[in-house]
């Protein structure tokens, strides 16, 4: 390396050879390491006394030969630069500040410049979706990932959606209707839903088929809610577009382009629902192909019945609100109820997925989608499944969630957002998911804050009981409206 790098110090387009020969070595001798060390300190953040942050674990990559260099070569190798680097450069230290110009005239200097830029080099990752699933997204506006979650990240996704289960049937809290079990943001008090929402491949995944450039743009966790389906579930949720309830950010409508009939979609932000069991009879979600691109016949007539509009892009004011709900038009599940002509539409191009436990779908969020109901085959599959377990109700879980981009806005108007409701004088309505005030969005992509434990942790504490408590006054007056409509 020596040698060779004495020949080509006035040479910087040989550079590139010397890179990938460091590269390579870095790569393949620190990935065990760094994946075990890694691991080790993740495990550990349970524990209060010896909590401590760590970064985002390292990527899982697709089995493949690997070259094994013994520790000795390795550190010689390593030390030789370190050595080497020191020799002619300003002061003998590789940081992240930009440096003055490059002192390619001495061999200290060019090596001190190649290995800065081999560092760079060996941190960048291969993408971890196919071009094909890419394409796919695109194209439909959706795509199933099996495997994206280790198990140990989906063992404790699903245990984690057992205790919630458990805790429902103790309190009596199984609830009727599409959902016997509907909790929003379990990542504020369950660390297993925690780790998948902002240290699993989903945010990595979801920024890739988003299209995000990291050095510009971040991604954070918008809303998450667990949720579990039985024999006893008396409905399901036609077809929808998720309102700012569930979705609290403004929008911009697709808009048709001149030169076809596609839409210009806003991609600032998509779901991720988990499939937590089997379920291949029903009881999980269908979609309909292309609907956030394509100008369907219906599609303009759908948005509209739903209340998806260029007047409430940007939230509803309580006079608003007030005239929907007795217009009978606060409704997101009740498609088929309001314009039955363009529910049947969207059911011929209905898609629906046997799905297995650990399944990902990504959906855009201009994406029409609906709850399924189980099939006489999967409901005798519950039954059974009840008789099994001394008449506790089987229930399938789904855990999903919302990722937007930082420079995403929360709507303005009549809101229930916690944030919203905790922040003083209601200071964080309309802004932007990066300057709310409160660890509310947590960021999780490019890389994420080391005290996000901690300061999620002191949300739950010290905010997150002064929204409920106004929340409640709110949905109270809600109510109120509908019941004098």
């Amino acid at each position: 390396v020596l040698m060779f790098s004495i020949s080509v110090t006035k040479s910087q387009p040989k550079r590139p050879i010397i890179i990938i020969f460091v590269h390579f070595t870095l790569k393949t001798s620190t990935q065990h390491s760094q994946s075990r060390n890694n691991n080790i300190m993740c495990r550990f953040r349970s524990q209060k006394s010896t909590r401590r942050s760590c970064p985002r674990k390292p990527r899982r990559s697709i089995a493949s030969p690997r070259l094994i260099i013994s520790k000795p070569r390795f550190f010689a190798l390593f030390a030789s630069i370190a050595f080497l680097s020191t020799v002619g450069s300003e002061n003998g230290r590789i940081d992240s500040r930009p440096p003055r110009a490059p002192p390619y005239h001495s061999l200290g200097g060019f090596l001190s410049g190649f290995y800065r830029e081999a560092i760079a080099a060996a941190n960048v990752e291969k993408p971890l979706l196919t071009a094909d699933q890419l394409d796919a997204y695109a194209r439909d506006g959706y795509v199933v990932v099996s495997g994206l979650l280790d198990a140990s990240e989906l063992a404790g996704l699903v245990d984690a959606g057992e205790d919630l289960i458990d805790d429902s049937l103790e309190k009596g809290n199984l609830k009727t209707g599409n959902f016997q079990v509907h909790e929003f943001a379990p990542m504020h008090m369950d660390e297993r839903f925690r780790d998948v929402a902002i240290r699993s491949e989903l945010p990595t995944a979801a920024a890739e088929l988003l299209g995000l450039d990291g050095r510009t743009q971040n991604l954070r966790v918008l809303r998450d809610v667990f949720l579990a389906k039985g024999a006893e579930s008396t409905s399901s949720c036609g077809w929808h577009i998720d309102d700012q309830l569930f979705w609290p950010t403004s929008y911009k409508l697709p808009k048709s382009s001149s030169s076809s009939k596609e839409a210009m979609v806003d991609n600032s932000s998509l779901n991720a629902w988990i499939a937590l069991d089997d379920m291949p009879h029903g009881g999980s979600m269908a979609v309909s192909p292309a609907s956030h691109v394509n100008e369907f016949d219906w599609r303009h007539d759908a948005l509209e019945a739903l209340n998806f509009n260029d007047r409430f892009e940007n939230g509803v004011s309580k006079d608003e609100l007030v005239d929907l709900i007795k217009a009978g038009r606060v409704d997101s599940c009740g498609l088929e109820k309001i314009v039955p002509r363009v529910y049947d539409e969207i059911e011929l191009s209905k898609r629906e997925f046997d799905f297995k436990r650990g399944d990902v779908v990504f959906m855009n969020r201009w994406l029409f989608h609906r709850s399924t109901d189980l099939t006489e085959r999967g409901m005798a599959a519950l039954r059974a499944m009840e008789d099994g377990q001394s008449g506790r109700p089987a229930l399938l879980k789904r855990y999903s969630l919302r990722y937007a981009t930082g420079d995403s806005s929360l709507p303005g108007g009549f809101v229930t957002e916690m944030s919203v409701l905790a922040s003083k004088d209601g200071s964080n309505l309309g802004r932007e998911l990066d300057r709310v005030e409160g660890e509310w969005y947590p960021k999780v992509w490019p890389e994420v804050d080391a005290d996000v434990e901690e300061r999620l942790d002191d949300l739950v504490k010290n905010e997150v009981p002064i929204a409920k408590e106004r929340l409640g006054a709110v949905m109270a007056e809600v109510m109120s409206l509908f019941r004098s409509r």
